[in-house]
């Protein structure tokens, strides 16, 4: 059965691998690859939702978008096993600014993803320190500057144990298990641990003619600030993914909810996802793409009585053009909407042009 988007990314090594990846050694069984991407946008970026500066007007900016470097190892044993390492660094903490009060965000180099684990043939992969969840591959959300962003699942974890299988006959599953902070209470909010499972399957009718179905479910626990508060989270989402030759199409539904105990603050939310990509080059010989997404997250607040409710939306149209597989420009506008549980209204238009290239 023909790989697709989903099953690829299952197959991948550790869920981390690059398809631009090279291989700088191989000898004796050990592997070594290394790959990554500069991805950068220049435009009027905005705000994030959550910033209380939401809505306001913004001048044009250059950001680092998730800039990577990767770096994976494997070793092969016997009867089948392997050892392999990851490691992906990213560019987040804030540098010495050049220009004072810049805002850069091209910064240090930190460490992203750094894990170790074991290789069972076909049987599948299990893990162990910082990395992607199982998760993050139920969306399967495929643009870029802000895509899938109201996500509600938890898709990375700073430290935890996961398991992803091998691919049975088009179906497949995941588990992860969350750590937090090793103190039982502090003073201050504190992550407890979490859990994750998942569950892919993937059809092909014929060449280029193919469904898939993704679940997820994520359970994170919290200590605040007192031995008789705590808060529990439970997330899940339903993904479908089609393609019918250059046609792509993706539809997502999920719900969140937050329990509190000792503060009696309670939240429901509910998550919308669609999204459209058509390729130019089967059809008219340009290498193409245009894309479409919309998300939704609403919430209701309740804290002793019904408090209102909120609703954000993120709509997204875009445009790439492949100079070759390794380098892709794209243009993108973005309009950003929320209402606060008062009724309240903010906006923001987010456009411009960015730019990926893989190596």
């Amino acid at each position: 059965m023909k790989k697709t988007v989903i099953a690829l990314a299952i197959a991948a090594f550790a869920a981390t691998g690059a398809a631009n990846a090279a291989t700088v050694y191989n000898q004796d069984g050990t592997k070594v690859e290394l790959g990554g991407s500069a991805r950068i946008f220049l435009g009027k970026v905005g705000h994030d939702f959550d910033n209380a500066n939401f809505g306001k007007s913004q001048r044009g900016d250059l950001k680092d978008d998730g800039s990577r470097i990767k770096v994976n190892a494997s070793h092969t044993l016997d009867n089948g096993l392997s050892a392999f390492v990851g490691y992906e660094t990213r560019f987040k903490d804030k540098q010495k600014e050049n220009q004072e009060g810049s805002g850069t965000t091209f910064g240090n180099i930190v460490t992203n993803k750094l894990f170790v684990g074991f290789g069972f043939e076909n049987v599948g992969k299990l893990s162990f320190g910082r990395q992607a969840t199982t998760a993050d591959d139920v969306l399967g959300d495929g643009l870029y500057y802000r895509s899938g962003k109201l996500n509600p699942l938890t898709t990375s974890a700073d430290k935890s144990i996961k398991f992803r299988s091998a691919d049975f006959e088009g179906f497949s599953f995941g588990a992860d298990y969350l750590f937090g902070n090793p103190e039982k209470y502090t003073t201050n909010d504190s992550y407890k641990n979490g859990v994750g499972v998942t569950a892919f399957y993937n059809y092909d009718f014929e060449k280029n003619h193919n469904i898939e179905f993704a679940a997820g479910y994520t359970f994170d626990r919290y200590d605040l600030n007192s031995s008789l508060a705590s808060r529990k989270e439970h997330n899940w989402l339903l993904s479908s993914h089609y393609r019918l030759d250059a046609f792509k199409f993706a539809v997502a539904y999920g719900q969140h909810t937050k329990k509190e105990t000792g503060v009696a603050h309670d939240t429901k939310g509910k998550y919308i996802f669609l999204e459209s990509k058509y390729d130019l080059a089967d059809v008219a010989g340009i290498p193409s793409t245009l894309g479409l997404q919309w998300e939704r997250y609403s919430e209701k607040d309740y804290n002793g009585q019904d408090q209102g409710k909120s609703i954000k939306n993120q709509y997204i149209a875009m445009a790439d053009y492949k100079l070759s597989k390794n380098v892709v420009p794209y243009v993108q506008y973005t309009r950003a909407t929320e209402k606060d549980n008062v009724g309240q209204r903010t906006s923001e238009n987010i456009y411009g042009a960015g730019l990926r290239v893989h190596f």
